[in-house]
């Protein structure tokens, strides 16, 4: 069992960042997940032990825990790994009481996601700072991958103006306008603190750069319509039916043949090098999107392929990033 705290500690270490990762451990160990999973169990058989349990929560948990290397997958059945077995073995040498200080020091809401999956807590909007802080790394964390492809497709379009919904910090925007000098650009988020930033960023292109505070389902058609609008790491934000009133939105702002374009983490997308799992968006979000309200989990690929179908989207272009840390769809009008 030395070979399994040696590889546990070394995950802990490489992982310390990754806030999923320590609300996976941590929650196992409230909901007494690695002892139950000792022997394989597949999500209806937990939830027949925890009726009360939320089964949407729960396959997000199984779901994070298997891509982190915790838990296999055997059909539908689920059991520990060599490290979530370690877990197990040495919850009771400080290791549950390490992860708990590691969950409550990233805030207090952490250390109530297993709560909010037994149902005794509701989910609740993040700290601000927090989720600021998220909201940020999971566009840098994108960035490198996602960006030589959006540059090539607005040079191949030959897109004017473009609308970013959920823009954080407009990272796509700003560059966007700094390489093509006849692209406009409007950005759009809820997040008060982080349009600010997006703002004080935007300063040298404010002549053709404006970003907006507000909620993109609250807003009126625009009198200018845009070449394309973008949805980038946001679309998780939205329940079943939200997902489709925005799209039917999106839609009535584009000028015709215009495009939309999502970037997105998908469920059961692997990234093809284990090491980058603590920067991929997918892991990154856990925390963030557990905590909201409405949360459905991440998307499969051929449920967003549905939606923009469904809506009147065609030529549906569905393109992985290199390692695959994220999906590009693009589809016209």
């Amino acid at each position: 069992m030395q070979t399994g705290i040696l590889a546990l500690l070394g995950k802990t270490v490489t992982l310390m960042e990754n806030l999923g990762f320590l609300w996976l451990v941590h929650t196992g160990f409230e909901l007494d997940l690695w002892k139950l999973l000792q022997q394989e169990r597949s999500k209806e058989e937990l939830l027949e032990l925890n009726p009360e349990w939320d089964p949407i929560l729960l396959d997000h948990w199984l779901e994070q825990a298997k891509i982190q290397g915790l838990i296999l997958q055997t059909d539908s059945k689920y059991s520990l790994t060599r490290i979530g077995k370690a877990v197990d073995f040495y919850r009771d040498f400080g290791l549950e009481a390490m992860y708990k200080e590691f969950v409550l020091y990233w805030g207090p809401i952490f250390a109530g996601l297993p709560s909010r999956i037994t149902g005794q807590l509701s989910p609740v909007q993040m700290e601000s700072e927090m989720e600021n802080e998220l909201i940020s790394k999971a566009s840098r964390a994108s960035e490198h991958f996602a960006w030589p492809l959006l540059k090539a497709k607005c040079e191949k379009e030959h897109w004017r103006r473009i609308l970013d919904v959920g823009c954080g910090e407009g990272i796509y925007l700003r560059k966007l306008i700094e390489e093509f000098p006849k692209v406009q650009g409007v950005g759009v988020d809820v997040n008060s603190s982080v349009v600010e930033r997006a703002r004080l960023l935007a300063k040298p292109f404010e002549d053709r750069l404006q970003f907006n505070c507000l909620n993109i389902l609250d807003q009126d058609a625009p009198v200018e319509k845009y070449d394309c609008c973008l949805l980038n790491n946001n679309l998780y934000y939205f329940s079943t039916e939200q997902r489709i009133e925005l799209i039917e939105q999106i839609k009535t702002w584009l000028v015709p043949g215009g495009w939309i374009g999502i970037l997105t983490a998908l469920r059961g997308e692997n990234s093809s090098i284990p090491f980058i799992q603590t920067h991929i968006p997918q892991n990154l979000m856990s925390f963030f999107l557990a905590c909201h309200k409405g949360f459905e989990g991440l998307p499969y690929k051929q449920g967003v392929r549905n939606l923009l179908q469904d809506s009147g989207f065609c030529e549906i272009e569905v393109i992985p990033l290199p390692l695959k840390v994220s999906h590009y769809f693009f589809a016209r009008t």
